[in-house]
C-alpha cells in the first residue's frame, strides 16, 4: 500500500510538471483566441535563409541588367549633349527620339523585372508559407484554438504574451525562438 501511495504521489508530481511544461509551450488547449508573429516565423522557418539568398542573388542580376541599360541611356544623352550644337534640326529630332525610345525601353524593362522579382519571391516563399500554414493549422486543431491572429500585422494593438504561439510554431518547424521573442 505504501509503495502504491508513493507511486501515486510521484505520478501526480509528474503530471503537474508535464502540465506546467505544456503551459510554457503556449496557451492551454481550448483557449479561443491566440496570436503569433508571422514575420518572425517566416524569417526563421527552415529554407527561408536559402530562399532569401537565392532571391537576393537573382535580384542582383536584375539590378545589374537595369544598370547596364541605364548606362546606355546616359551615354546616349551625354553624346547628344556634346554634339547638339553640331547637329541639324532633323538629326537632333532623331537623336532625341532615340533617347526617348531607350528611356522607354528601360522603363518597360524595369517594370518587367519588378514583376518577375515579385513572382520569383512568391515562388521561393510559397513552399515555406505552405509549411508554416500547415503547422499553424495543426497546432490550432490539436489545441482547440478558435482563432489565430497575426501580431506582425497592424491588427493587434496589445495582447497578453501568454497567448503568443510563435515559439510553439517555430519549435514544430524545428527552429528555436529567439530569446527576446517572448517579451514582444
Amino acid at each position: 500500500m505504501f509503495v502504491f501511495r508513493t507511486l501515486l504521489i510521484a505520478l501526480s508530481g509528474l503530471l503537474v510538471l508535464t502540465n506546467g511544461a505544456s503551459g510554457q509551450n503556449g496557451p492551454p488547449s481550448g483557449t479561443h483566441v491566440v496570436y503569433l508573429r508571422s514575420a518572425d516565423i517566416v524569417q526563421q522557418a527552415p529554407g527561408s535563409a536559402e530562399a532569401q539568398r537565392t532571391f537576393e542573388s537573382e535580384l542582383t542580376e536584375m539590378r545589374a541588367e537595369l544598370q547596364i541599360q541605364a548606362q546606355v541611356v546616359d551615354s546616349l544623352l551625354q553624346y547628344y549633349q556634346r554634339q547638339e550644337v553640331l547637329l541639324s534640326p532633323q538629326a537632333k529630332d532623331e537623336k532625341q527620339q532615340e533617347i526617348r525610345d531607350k528611356q522607354q525601353e528601360l522603363t518597360t524593362r524595369q517594370r518587367e523585372l519588378e514583376t518577375r522579382a515579385q513572382q520569383r519571391q512568391q515562388e521561393l516563399l510559397q513552399p515555406i508559407l505552405q509549411r508554416v500554414s500547415g503547422v499553424i493549422e495543426e497546432i490550432r486543431l490539436e489545441r482547440g484554438y478558435s482563432i489565430v491572429l497575426d501580431a506582425s500585422t497592424e491588427g493587434v494593438v496589445a495582447a497578453d504574451s501568454t497567448l503568443d504561439i510563435t515559439a510553439m510554431v517555430l519549435s514544430r518547424l524545428g527552429q528555436v525562438a529567439p530569446p527576446d521573442s517572448a517579451s514582444q
